[in-house]
């Protein structure tokens, strides 16, 4: 089943995509272990994003975007990635706009395409920008950082007791600014949580012995009543400009329809923040022609990444391999004419032979070589 999978997906990386002039391309790296990494480039028309997804009041779904490349790289120097955007380029036709975060890499490579091709426009996915506007301010802020140690703290110190359901949400290292709100979150609706509903939900509990506990095991919360109050309304202003360009998209109305949303300026620090916000929004939507409306967000690649990822964890080494092919699955209509078609046009010698020619010997294949060779008579070095 892997292999007709694979098939399917090879077929739809190799099928001839539409020559246009409204191409939006979506653009990602992807790394597992070893060396290698995978350029992702998906592609969206224009035309299409405007008159069926944001008409929908919708982000873009999988099935929405096509696969218009995928690139197995051992380097993702700036020359590189431009190198891949001008091959695909002549074969599908030049963007009118580029969407990616802002990795090194992909900013450089981006930018010595644009130098060639001045009329493209290179979007900074607001997710991204959101995620690094919140990291500026967080990571660097005492309080917040001693707040995420009394959460770790205090969800170890709750995993077997009763109260182990309010424990705070664990946070992945990798994508912590991403998901802030959860613990913001978390501890606003725990401090305005009243004490008749935890006994309810505490059974066999009294109510002065309940009460010493939260305060043991949740007290040192009050010393960041504040704070908290001041990072939910930081998040809020983030959340509701990533809602508004990812369901309307991004124009040169976006920035006087943000600020119809009232926000509670009370403190300068407040008010520095959302000026950082309006400060990508007026430089981003600067450069969309007036009476267009683009994409504003990658969302959907990493969307497509998560699910592979999900698949491909399944493996005995994470390694880039054969299997990235399911990238190529999620955006295709699995219907059972276009499945027939795929595996009557692509064999599973073509498989084989894309697999050799793009990946070599597998890291699995190796590590199974030096190990079934072993014997107690083979000198180690």
């Amino acid at each position: 089943m892997r292999n007709w999978l694979g098939r399917i997906g090879l077929y739809e990386l190799q099928r001839v995509k539409e020559y246009r002039t409204d191409w939006i391309f979506i653009i990602a790296l992807t790394v597992e272990l070893g060396k290698q990494k995978c350029l992702v480039i998906l592609g969206v028309a224009q035309e299409y994003l405007e008159s069926v997804v944001l008409s929908s009041k919708r982000g873009l779904k999988h099935h929405d975007v096509q696969l218009l490349t995928l690139e197995i790289m051992d380097s993702t120097r700036g020359e590189l990635i431009e190198q891949k955007l001008c091959e695909l380029t002549d074969i599908v036709g030049c963007p009118i706009q580029i969407i990616a975060d802002h990795g090194s890499d992909l900013e450089k490579g981006i930018k010595l395409y644009s130098s060639k091709y001045p009329s493209v426009i290179y979007t900074y996915d607001v997710t991204h920008a959101m995620a690094l506007l919140l990291k500026h301010e967080l990571a660097t802020s005492e309080k917040y950082q001693s707040f995420i140690q009394k959460c770790n703290q205090c969800r170890h110190q709750l995993q077997q007791t009763e109260l182990s359901f309010l424990s705070p949400p664990s946070q992945r290292s990798g994508c912590r600014y991403f998901n802030v709100e959860k613990l913001i979150d978390w501890a606003q609706k725990f401090l305005n949580c009243p004490i008749d509903t935890l006994l309810k939900l505490v059974p066999n509990s009294e109510r002065e012995i309940l009460n010493q506990k939260l305060i043991m095991k949740f007290g040192w919360l009050r010393d960041y009543l504040e704070v908290i109050c001041l990072w939910g309304q930081m998040v809020m202003m983030t959340r509701t400009l990533e809602k508004q360009l990812k369901i309307n998209g991004i124009n040169q109305q976006s920035r006087i329809e943000f600020e119809k949303n009232q926000f509670s300026n009370s403190t300068n620090f407040i008010s520095v923040f959302q000026d950082n916000i309006l400060e990508y929004i007026t430089t981003e939507s600067s450069l969309i022609p007036t009476g267009k409306t683009f994409l504003a967000t990658s969302d959907v690649i990493e969307s497509i990444f998560g699910k592979y990822k999900h698949f491909s964890s399944r493996c005995p080494l994470k390694q880039i391999g054969q299997m990235v092919l399911n990238i190529s699955l999620c955006t295709m209509n699995l219907a059972a004419s276009v499945v027939k078609e795929a595996l009557e046009n692509v064999r599973y010698l073509d498989l084989q032979s894309w697999s050799s020619q793009v990946f070599g010997q597998s890291m699995l294949s190796k590590r199974k070589t030096v190990f079934s060779t072993f014997s107690e008579d083979t000198d180690i070095v």
